[in-house]
């Protein structure tokens, strides 16, 4: 649908020319990897916080074929994702574009719960106050991956691109692919970005499964993840006062773990899959 106004590659050198990134797009393609028809409000929305040329979406079933499918449609030197269940803030465009620079592939929007599932919000606040009390970053609730249901991309950085039909972490691939062609991939330093849906937690066992054959996870560092679930529970009850965050982070930890754990397994046994994990 259109509404007008595989490998990855060897990592080439950062050309010392590149020097349309330094300015902001005047317009870019919106690409909606959604099945259903967007609704008049959601449009309006986009409108109202980017300079849009075309709205474009997908019918491709699959978060990865639905993302490939759009990048093939783009006709604008810089492009967004923007998925239909996010809410981007007023100063969402001037906080992607002002990162733009000679090298920069790509510009994630950092986003927040807050809006769509308090729980997550609370549970990630408390794990950020837990690890900066701890003054270590291993407590944070945060698996470093990328997320572009708001991101602004470089056509030219995603030249190519062939993604497998992985349901999550096709986002992560996508990042892979604009860094192994010489870019960089951002994220704004502030939240830019609502999530307006309640966390699913079904996913979190390919989370794990998919999150290993991407070389992002391992066992041992998920069990560690397990080890340390009586004290983030508890400090996070304690801190937010919230006991939905406790089945929140048990649900989530545990069906992570399983997923890298079958992962691990399936490796040993000779799965093609794992071959997403090499460079």
């Amino acid at each position: 649908m259109r509404l007008a106004p595989a490998d990855l590659p060897s990592r080439p050198p950062i050309s010392l020319n590149r020097t349309r990134e330094f300015q902001a797009p005047t317009s870019v393609d919106v690409l909606v990897p959604s099945l259903k028809e967007l609704s008049s409000e959601f449009v309006a929305h986009i409108r109202s916080r980017i300079p849009v040329h075309c709205i474009l979406t997908s019918s491709a079933i699959g978060p990865a074929r639905a993302r490939q499918e759009l990048i093939q449609r783009v006709d604008t030197d810089w492009f967004s994702f923007v998925d239909d269940d996010v809410k981007l803030r007023p100063d969402w465009w001037s906080a992607v574009t002002g990162m733009i620079g000679p090298d920069v592939g790509g510009v994630e929007g950092l986003w927040s719960y807050l809006a769509g599932d308090k729980r997550v919000d609370d549970y990630t606040r408390a794990m950020a106050r837990l690890s900066k009390l701890l003054r270590q970053e291993s407590w944070r609730d945060r698996i470093d991956r990328a997320f572009t249901g708001d991101t602004l991309l470089l056509a030219e950085a995603v030249k190519n691109i062939r993604m497998p039909n992985i349901p999550v972490w096709e986002d992560e691939y996508i990042r892979r692919w604009v860094e192994k062609n010489g870019y960089r991939w951002l994220r704004t330093p502030k939240v830019v970005c609502d999530h307006l849906r309640t966390y699913n937690l079904k996913p979190s066992y390919n989370v794990g499964k998919y999150g290993y054959y991407m070389g992002k996870l391992r066992v041992r560092s998920q069990l560690k993840r397990l080890s340390q679930l009586p004290i983030k529970v508890l400090f996070s009850l304690a801190y937010t006062g919230n006991p939905a965050t406790v089945a929140f982070a048990i649900d989530k930890d545990v069906n992570i773990f399983k997923g890298a754990l079958q992962a691990y397994v399936q490796r040993n046994s000779g799965s093609p899959l794992y071959s997403l994990a090499q460079p």
